[in-house]
């Protein structure tokens, strides 16, 4: 295999990560934009100084990544691990174009393609690793390229299982790497607005959360066939259980539903906007609290995640959370209510009462919040804060304690319905307080050879 990439100039030259954290671009740490000194042709920095990307995964999620990343001149797509080989050629001429475009060339080979995300891992010229995969390979891939040296930046939710979570939080402090949560939403700046009024006491003491997401489906079962072609099945699998190929559970949204693959919706959609709850209450990710709820299952299918649900999350403080699928009854976003006015956020936009909340400018006393580079696509906001945290190693906007805790939520919620009871969850210990059966579900037998 291979220890070279094809740099845009094409000298071929590899460059570990160390030398390159090491380089010229030191003088780069104090700003969170390129500067034109050290730009070259076209504003493209030099082959050595960019940051080296391997994608690990390239469909939906994926693509929308690399379309991010385009408008940032300071790093290059070289390897692109893909177990749908269709899927990794079409990324692949996705990436070659968008350099031979900046080159003005008529094409452009610079990024190979993996069947094995090992493969990508064993090189030393990569910097980094877009991780796009499904959520049960989370904890697997993001634990490996942790141990590989790289830095990371892991889509949301940190992992499948709590268990893996812990092991890839506590990974990322031992090894010293960066690793960006893919929670995009703080890098926007209305949802950051928020946060800062709810933390700096603008609404008064908040008192209760409400908190929103998309609910789950049903799929109907479908007959198994034989995967298509070019498709490793096997591989995507992964640390699931191997199940008979349909066309169906692999496929957006029905894999989603699937509970070998993700908790659903409560999780994989819910930590979106349950981060946001923490970043504006820090209590909801550092203190214990108490959750109880109910919800609904599908009733036959291939699909056993929450179609909908209703929880309630208590703390000692006296602060409470509400969260449920959009709409029953909580709007889909964040509300944080305080004894002098509320603010809620979502994606479409933000609103407050009293309406002069969304005026309000921070005084030199209040505590503000980390800012992302501003772009008009949150996710390249997000993608720039990434590469400039690779650059000066500080944490990004969102560091994986951060991301641990807002998937947790998630999965504390799903386990919590799943045995119809209340429970009790220490963060400080990552652990139920007197629920044994509980625990036994914060993680799940793997499949070989793909284990932690």
């Amino acid at each position: 295999m291979s220890k070279e990439h094809n740099s845009l100039d094409g000298s071929g030259k590899s460059q570990s990560r160390r030398r390159f954290l090491a380089g010229t671009l030191a003088a780069m740490a104090s700003t969170r934009i390129v500067p034109a000194s050290a730009l070259g042709k076209d504003n493209q920095l030099a082959p050595s100084e960019r940051i080296t990307i391997g994608m690990f995964g390239v469909g939906n999620r994926g693509s929308s990544s690399l379309n991010a990343m385009r408008p940032l001149p300071d790093h290059q797509v070289v390897a692109i691990a893909e177990c749908r080989r269709p899927r990794a050629l079409r990324a692949q001429a996705q990436v070659n174009k968008v350099y031979a475009e900046r080159l003005g060339q008529e094409t452009f080979h610079g990024c190979k393609i993996y069947s094995d995300f090992r493969d990508v891992l064993a090189r030393d010229d990569i910097d980094a690793i877009w991780g796009c995969v499904p959520d049960h390979w989370h904890g697997v891939v993001y634990n490996r390229t942790i141990e590989a040296g790289k830095d990371m930046y892991g889509e949301k939710p940190i992992s499948r299982w709590i268990a893996q979570g812990i092991q890839v939080r506590d990974a990322v402090r031992r090894f010293g790497c960066v690793f960006q949560t893919g929670t995009q939403q703080r890098s926007d700046p209305k949802f950051r607005h928020a946060c800062e009024l709810a933390r700096n006491g603008y609404l008064g003491k908040v008192h209760t959360v409400y908190v929103g997401a998309p609910g789950g489906r049903e799929y109907p079962a479908v007959p198994p066939c034989d995967p298509p072609e070019g498709f490793n099945y096997n591989m995507w699998s992964g640390p699931a259980p191997l199940f008979p190929f349909d066309k169906k559970r692999c496929e957006w949204l029905a894999m989603y539903m699937i509970s070998h693959y993700c908790a659903g919706f409560i999780t994989n959609w819910g930590v979106h906007h349950l981060d946001i709850a923490g970043w504006g209450c820090p209590e909801v990710f550092k203190k214990p609290f108490e959750i109880e709820g109910t919800g609904l299952l599908p009733a036959q299918g291939m699909t056993d995640t929450w179609i909908s649900w209703q929880t309630t999350l208590r703390w000692e403080s006296g602060l409470k959370m509400s969260y449920t699928n959009s709409d029953n009854p909580n709007k889909q976003g964040c509300k944080f209510q305080g004894d002098e006015g509320w603010v809620h956020v979502n994606r479409k936009g933000i609103s407050a009462e009293p309406a002069s909340l969304l005026d309000v400018k921070l005084k030199a006393t209040d505590s503000p919040l980390h800012t992302s580079p501003e772009y008009s696509n949150p996710y390249t906001a997000h993608t720039a804060d990434f590469f400039h945290s690779v650059r000066t190693r500080q944490d990004p906007v969102s560091p994986v304690e951060q991301g641990h805790a807002a998937s947790t939520l998630g999965n504390v919620a799903d386990i919590t319905l799943r045995l119809g009871r209340k429970l009790k969850w220490d963060p400080t210990q990552d652990r139920f307080i007197g629920d044994d059966e509980a625990n036994t579900m914060l993680s799940r037998a793997a499949r070989s050879p793909w284990t932690i």
